[in-house]
């Protein structure tokens, strides 16, 4: 045998070439010709064995005479055949993956060499001799061809042979999976992370779509779904993924140049509204669009706007509430829905001690009424005065006034003193939590008679008040703190 290098004769039992070095192949090589010739023996036989005449008139010596030595016969020379066949579709098949074999083992000897190039084209080779249906044999071959590719410096190449094994059509999951994850460092690397969203969108290993979800942004959804309406309607657009929200109002496609989304859109001019919304993420990747069409007609007048908001409140507080020119406000503290048989708003309203609930609504000159708003208050006040210096602060208000002389109460061109007893402790609607003192002369001889006056001191701030009525009977604040 000689070496297919360099033409060397190579001595018995060696394995490389004495001369050159090259490794040497005791396994027949696949050779085309070789395979044709055997391809007409076959057909030979084949058509030997079809022949009708063939075990009939044939003369075969010392069979032909004889029935039963000639049927004798007939399977000996039928299994003969059969062997013989075996053998050579073994040696075909031996010979094609050895060929295969032989080949890798090439391309890996020129890559330890450095040759790159000789490398992935003996893979390549090797790759065309190995049957279509060996998908795990062939998955092989590309990863190895991938990997000389990427340490070759061929990108493109390398992309390309990656982008083959990510067929899902083709090789199984884990093939497939190994594939898309080095697709994705490689695009990451280099930050195309479209790129990543195309490969990853159209795979359906859900193991990949979760593990990379975050370059699979999920599209907006809209609070309202789309169709007609005769009020005005409050849209939120909302999505799970991270990122922006951009969006058009005249059907136009969205993008980062539209109006960013940051609150709920209010609808309340009658018209239509052909909205188109889109989130783009931290990676730029655009979600697929979302679209809802709006019909408003017969729109009712805009909710009343309400300057207090729910929540928790220490001091006495007005509830101030407006609305569009020509509309009337109404509400309810009762948690019924107002209409215009409800208490008509005509000035503010004194938010009540305690928990309480507000709903408030708008009616225009048609009699359409508008949303209800509600709001929930909880006011309780804090006290920062104690009673003995609300009294306290009473006395020194009417010695700044002059009405008292000292602070033992005395008064000019009166007998005795004045004290003021502590009575009790009273809310008045819409001012806030007091202390109620009634003034009372003291005499010298220590009999006492009330005057008639009364002083409110707030029990938050200390401010010291005359107490009055109104005509309804309701408390009136005469404030003399600053008179």
């Amino acid at each position: 045998m000689k070496c297919p290098n360099c033409g060397q004769e190579i001595n018995e039992g060696h394995l490389y070439c004495d001369k050159c070095g090259t490794e040497i192949n005791f396994v027949p090589e696949f050779d085309p010709e070789v395979e044709n010739r055997i391809k007409e023996s076959l057909s030979g036989v084949a058509k030997q064995l079809e022949d009708e005449d063939a075990f009939k008139t044939k003369k075969l010596p010392k069979i032909q005479d004889d029935n039963d030595e000639f049927k004798k016969h007939i399977p000996l020379y039928i299994g003969g055949v059969v062997i013989f066949l075996a053998a050579v579709f073994s040696f075909l098949f031996l010979s094609g993956r050895s060929s295969a074999e032989n080949l890798e083992q090439q391309a890996e000897k020129y890559y330890v060499e450095g040759n790159y190039d000789k490398a992935i084209t003996t893979l390549e080779k090797a790759l065309s001799e190995t049957s279509e249906d060996d998908t795990a044999t062939r998955s092989g071959i590309l990863f190895k061809i991938y990997g000389y590719q990427h340490e070759a410096g061929y990108e493109s190449d390398a992309e390309k042979t990656l982008l083959t094994l990510s067929d899902g059509n083709v090789f199984d999951e884990e093939t497939v999976t190994a594939a898309i994850e080095d697709l994705v460092n490689y695009y990451e690397a280099g930050k195309e992370y479209q790129k990543i969203h195309d490969l990853v969108s159209q795979t359906s290993i859900e193991p990949v779509k979760q593990k990379y979800s975050m370059f699979l942004p999920e599209a907006p959804s809209f609070s309202m779904a789309d169709g007609e309406y005769n009020e005005v309607i409050n849209v939120a657009i909302t999505t799970k993924s991270d990122g922006d929200i951009y969006y058009t109002v005249n059907g136009d496609e969205p993008g980062t140049n539209s109006i960013k989304y940051t609150d709920e859109l209010i609808l309340e001019e009658e018209g239509d509204y052909d909205i188109k919304a889109v989130l783009i993420n931290s990676y730029g990747i655009a979600s697929d669009v979302t679209s809802a069409f709006y019909m408003l007609e017969n729109v009712g007048p805009a909710e009343p706007d309400i300057m207090e908001d729910s929540g928790e409140y220490s001091q006495a507080t007005m509830i101030v509430a407006v609305c569009d020119t020509g509309c009337t406000i109404y509400y309810t503290t009762d948690g019924t829905d107002p209409d215009i048989t409800s208490k008509q708003y005509t000035t503010p309203i004194s938010m009540p001690l305690g928990d309480s609930t507000f709903k408030f609504v708008a009616a225009d000159e048609e009699g359409r009424l508008s949303e209800i708003v509600e709001k929930n208050y909880h006011l309780s006040y804090t006290k920062l005065v104690s009673v003995e210096q609300a009294r306290a602060n009473i006395i020194a208000t009417l010695v700044k006034l002059d009405i008292l002389l000292d602070s033992t109460g005395k008064v000019r061109s009166e007998e005795g003193h004045f004290d003021y007893v502590y009575d009790r402790e009273q809310d008045i609607t819409g001012s806030g939590n007091y202390y109620i003192f009634k003034e009372t002369h003291v005499y010298n001889d220590g009999t006492t008679n009330e005057t008639g006056l009364l002083y409110a001191v707030n029990s938050h701030d200390g401010k010291v008040n005359r107490l009055g009525y109104d005509s309804s009977g309701n408390f009136t604040l005469i404030n003399i703190s600053n008179r």
